[in-house]
């Protein structure tokens, strides 16, 4: 049986919602996958991204377009992917807010033709987490132990979850040791 990873891009145009390194890996994917069109949609200014400026320069050069201060509203289509709204956004300083805040434009909507939408979004440890009891640090994070064990010997994490780097690479290193751990473990 034969799976398959990506559907068929060519000739496609497809929204990459998000803005950091993940979001470009994909963006710079799809679009050798053989994408027409390829827009990175980002609700804050560029020199906001979490993505590093090396990774935003080739995704440039490779043809990916950048939506800066732009949200996404919804995403429209009968049984599949037709269109997107999108909303534009001003930055604002917030008070007991050190990172300019986006907030939407009121009235500023509008409609794109879109083939596929990738959602590439950082996401915040899961509320059920803290029913856990664990220990976190002062971002939320889980603490893990050099062999990603957290407060509760039972319980292993890894990836974003403790706070490893936030790409994909060290997030399946991290997984793949955490694994490797789990198993010393039940040899003992």
């Amino acid at each position: 049986m034969e799976y398959k990873l990506h559907p068929e891009y060519k000739e496609k145009t497809v929204a990459i919602i998000g803005g950091g390194n993940v979001a470009m890996d994909c963006a710079r994917t799809i679009k050798r996958l053989g994408a027409k069109e390829v827009k990175v949609i980002y609700r804050r200014a560029r020199e906001q991204m979490p993505a590093e400026d090396k990774e935003v320069e080739e995704a440039i050069e490779e043809g990916i377009e950048f939506l800066f201060q732009n949200n996404i509203v919804k995403i429209l289509g009968k049984n599949k992917v037709e269109k997107v709204e999108l909303i534009k956004t001003q930055l604002v300083q917030k008070e007991n807010d050190t990172r300019l805040v986006p907030v939407n434009i009121e009235k500023s909507n509008y409609i794109l033709e879109m083939d596929y939408v990738i959602m590439a979004l950082g996401s915040k440890v899961e509320p059920y987490v803290k029913e856990l009891e664990l220990e976190t640090n002062q971002w939320g994070n889980i603490e893990v132990n050099e062999k990603y064990q957290t407060s509760n010997p039972k319980i292993y994490a890894g990836g974003d979850l403790a706070g490893v780097k936030s790409t994909v690479a060290w997030a399946s290193y991290s997984g793949r040791e955490a694994a490797r751990s789990i198993v010393e473990n039940l040899k003992l």
